[in-house]
């Protein structure tokens, strides 16, 4: 419509100018015509009423064209008068001319009042184009007679094409005629819905009102309409009670505890309370009263039958308030200061794992998750879902549990491969022990004693001694059945007490095993124990994976690698036959290469390096050979460690 309205409103203009040049000659013309025609014709009579057609002619350019033309007709008309009948002012003539006078002053006032009321009318004719709402006006006979520009919009019939057309038979109105004539009739107004149809054939809902027109004598002789479209807001309201329909269905059929909350009470005492620099989370825990004092505030207007069932609650209305569903458990307090502390800093989902009470009091752990509905944005409206996980944690905590029983027993599998090892580690320093005993007991024997040779071999017993007592600990510190238990370990030396611990077994190999070290910044968290359970077996599968070759080296490197930023890579590098097939696989449960292998010593190694947040890998090197290895964050966070257990069998 606007790209149509700038050359048609230029059109109208120019027409209108044209008619305006046009309109003024002509009353030049006339004005000239009637003045000569006063003035020098002999015509006895009041030529100058005339004058009131030029001022009439005029009186659609403006005002200022009807007021002067009055003044200058009337100033014409005394001159006519005074040229004709300067000799004789008194008698007819003298009337004549005040008849003129009076016609044209008349005349100008009616002229400036029918203008005044088209300007009104024009005005008020352009508000009902303005409007946006349709304006119809209809005859007795449901005629249109007026048709603006919203009609067109909303109905898609232009004005020329509707004006002249029926009413009902152009749009097709569904409305209900006995209702709409008895309230005319008594009222003479009507307010209600009706269903019409668009050009293209779109159903429309809309509102309307419609008030009777009457003549001057009072009888009805049409309807002025104006409507408004309600066809999108009403399928909008659809909608939104299908998708409340929806959530509500969804809500209370879910298999899980969801609870709708107002937090706008609890979140308003505690910005209030709070300093505006403070660490919300941190003040909170701080402050434990203020913290109960908002959980008091929270209320709870609804909750499924899996909420009720998992707090043990008969009604929605045993649960009161957020103390009534966390309990009074020391352990909600950091649930609750983490889920308002993030409200608080704008986020419209927070998610914890805490312990609750339920009203019997019994202990359950559950995960809780809140989330901020959309028409809830002052925390008035908040869906708080609630998992019981407690079987899963005892279930987890049995399969930890299960997970450490059988590293222990991969250890001590383990300690029985090495147990030639470890007796010929042993009887080294024992036999060295006994040899010094001996030569120390013959330089005291002389009749000369040699003390300074007694303090000799007092010493080499002492340093063989010390020799086997770290032998046994290694062997005690890997056969020993504890819980994970982290601490600061330096990778080299852990890497170097497993190669120690398989010495033997390397020379029984004729294998080679070297250590290289790469940008080792420190220290790392990790378990001990179960590090270098890992990395005794993956040295004993290298060193198996060598038996048999003949034609190149045995050798084994064992590189520790810190390059990068948040974890260490240990991977151990061999020169034997490889890995047939998918190299990851021989981390699968029962997988093994081994003729009297079980095919468990690498799933476990794998169950030891997830838990402790890490990953293990295996690959075929290029020439010949694999390399298996495994990474290790620097630090494991605290909720990683153990968090998701592998079920090994």
């Amino acid at each position: 419509m606007a790209a149509n309205t700038g050359p048609k409103q230029g059109s109208f203009k120019a027409i209108s100018r044209r008619r305006g040049q046009f309109a003024l000659a002509a009353a030049i013309v006339a004005s000239a015509l009637i003045f000569l025609a006063d003035a020098l014709s002999p015509i006895d009579g009041a030529v100058a009423v005339l004058y009131t057609g030029v001022v009439l002619t005029l009186a659609p350019l403006g005002r200022r064209f009807v007021i002067g033309s009055g003044c200058i007709t009337a100033v014409l008309t005394t001159i006519a008068f005074l040229i004709g009948h300067a000799d004789d002012p008194l008698g007819g003539a003298l009337l004549r001319y005040i008849v003129s006078l009076v016609a044209i002053a008349i005349t100008v006032l009616l002229s400036l009042r029918d203008r005044s009321a088209r300007t009104t009318l024009a005005e008020q004719a352009r508000i009902l184009e303005l409007s946006h709402d349709t304006v119809v006006v209809r005859d007795r006979s449901d005629i249109i007679r007026y048709w603006n520009e919203g009609a067109e919009r909303l109905y898609g019939w232009t004005r020329g094409e509707a004006l002249g057309r029926r009413c009902s038979d152009l749009l097709e109105s569904i409305v209900s005629a006995e209702e709409i004539s008895a309230s005319l009739e008594q009222n003479g107004t009507w307010s209600g819905e009706i269903i019409r149809t668009r050009r293209d054939g779109t159903r429309l809902i809309l509102a309307s009102r419609w008030l009777e027109r009457r003549d001057p004598d009072g009888r009805p002789v049409g309807i002025i309409e104006t409507s408004a479209d309600l066809t999108e807001s009403r399928r909008a309201l659809a909608e939104r009670r299908s998708s409340e329909q929806r959530y509500s269905t969804i809500f209370n059929s879910a298999g899980f505890a969801a609870l709708e909350c107002d937090l706008s009470k609890a979140m308003r005492l505690i910005l209030d309370s709070r300093g505006p620099s403070q660490d919300c989370e941190a003040w909170l825990l701080s402050n434990p009263q203020i913290l109960r004092a908002a959980a008091n505030e929270i209320e709870i207007y609804n909750a499924n039958s899996a909420a009720l069932a998992m707090f043990e609650a008969d009604t929605v209305a045993d649960l009161t308030d957020g103390n009534a569903l966390l309990g009074q458990l020391p352990d909600s307090e950091p649930a609750l200061a983490h889920i308002f502390a993030s409200l608080v800093a704008g986020s419209s989902l927070a998610e914890i794992e805490t312990r609750c009470a339920t009203l019997h009091g019994r202990i359950i752990d559950a995960v809780l998750r809140v989330s901020v509905l959309p028409d809830g944005q002052d925390w008035s409206r908040v869906l708080l879902m609630a998992f019981d996980v407690t079987e899963r944690n005892e279930a987890r905590a049995k399969i930890e549990q299960t997970s450490v029983e059988l590293a222990h027993a991969g250890r001590v599998a383990l300690l029985g491969q090495l147990a030639g090892s470890i007796v010929h580690e042993v009887n080294q320093p024992l036999a060295a022990i006994i040899n010094y005993g001996k030569s120390g007991k013959r330089w005291l024997t002389r009749p000369d004693p040699d003390l300074t040779e007694v303090a000799d071999c007092l010493e080499k017993i002492v340093s063989n001694g010390n020799r086997a007592a770290e032998v046994v600990g290694r062997v005690r510190a890997l056969a020993k059945k504890t819980a994970p238990q982290v601490s600061s370990v330096d990778m080299g030396a852990l890497v170097q007490d497993a190669v120690s611990l398989l010495a033997r077994e390397a020379r029984a190999a004729a294998a080679t095993i070297r250590v290289e070290e790469a940008n080792i910044r420190g220290p790392i968290i990790c378990d001990r124990v179960q590090v270098q359970q890992v990395i005794v077996n993956l040295l004993m599968n290298a060193l198996h994976a060598t038996r048999g070759i003949a034609d190149r080296p045995h050798e084994i490197r064992v590189r520790i690698d810190g390059t990068a930023e948040n974890f260490i890579k240990v991977a151990v590098e061999d020169s034997g036959t490889g890995i047939e097939g998918n190299p990851e696989r021989i981390f699968e449960p029962f997988f093994t290469t081994k003729s009297d292998g079980m095919g468990l010593g690498l799933s476990i190694c794998r169950t030891i390096i997830e838990g402790q947040g890490g990953r293990v890998s295996a690959s075929n090197n290029d020439g010949w050979g694999a390399t298996v290895g495994f990474t290790l964050p620097l630090n494991i966070p605290a909720e990683a460690r153990w968090s998701k257990p592998n079920i090994l069998i």
